[in-house]
């Protein structure tokens, strides 16, 4: 493999546990929260913000700075600094090998970096499949469920559209986009690897090599 693949995804529809497939398969390094711990770990933050830097995001508080004029610089830099530090990590890490990283804007940073990756976005249309998802990952109760999956991916449009200025779930932000409602995980995984080692297209104004 000669490129990342960046999955990022709906709640509740599966796209870590397609990412683990990918790299139980190729045996690419994965990265999911263990890169919110590699930056902590890097720029010296404690561990216990960790933690509140991701409740933060799914409550809002670190995306409306109007809120945050009276409080301390050191939390109005706080999400600044966890970004940076994240960036840090994805970036060096896709320089050592190609990877498989899940969320936090790592196909953004990874195009900012010039590294070769494929972006993909899972969502899925079975919406009793998420919700069994939720009770059973995050042992949400069930009346709860579905009001858990809209507050998590707001989150994480929250999170993009403040860092990268781009919006959650935009098809034209991805190489792919695949419904793991219709398609089961192994067919997803099967076919993000077809297009991770698919050649891109010719450069502008240069023909394509003729097949022998």
């Amino acid at each position: 493999m000669n490129r990342s693949i960046v999955i990022n995804r709906e709640y509740g529809s599966g796209g870590r546990e397609i990412g683990r497939l990918i790299s139980e398969r190729t045996g690419m390094p994965f990265y999911d929260t263990r890169i919110l711990q590699e930056a902590a770990s890097r720029k010296g933050l404690a561990q216990d913000l960790l933690e509140s830097f991701d409740e933060r995001i799914v409550t809002g508080q670190f995306f409306d700075l109007s809120l945050m004029g009276g409080t301390d610089p050191e939390t109005v830099a706080l999400p600044f600094r966890m970004y940076a530090a994240v960036a840090e990590v994805i970036t060096e890490a896709a320089r050592v090998e190609p990877g498989v990283f899940i969320g936090r804007c790592a196909d953004r940073i990874l195009r900012d970096a010039g590294l070769r990756f494929r972006g993909v976005f899972i969502y899925s249309t079975d919406t009793e499949a998420k919700v069994a998802r939720a009770i059973e990952v995050d042992g949400v109760p069930a009346k709860d469920a579905e009001r858990h999956i809209a507050r998590m991916d707001k989150a994480r449009a929250r999170y993009q559209q403040f860092f990268t200025n781009t919006h959650f779930g935009d098809r034209h932000e991805y190489d792919l986009c695949l419904n793991s409602g219709r398609l089961d995980y192994s067919v997803c995984a099967d076919l993000i690897l077809a297009a991770a080692n698919a050649s891109g297209p010719a450069p502008r104004n240069q023909p394509r090599e003729e097949s022998r």
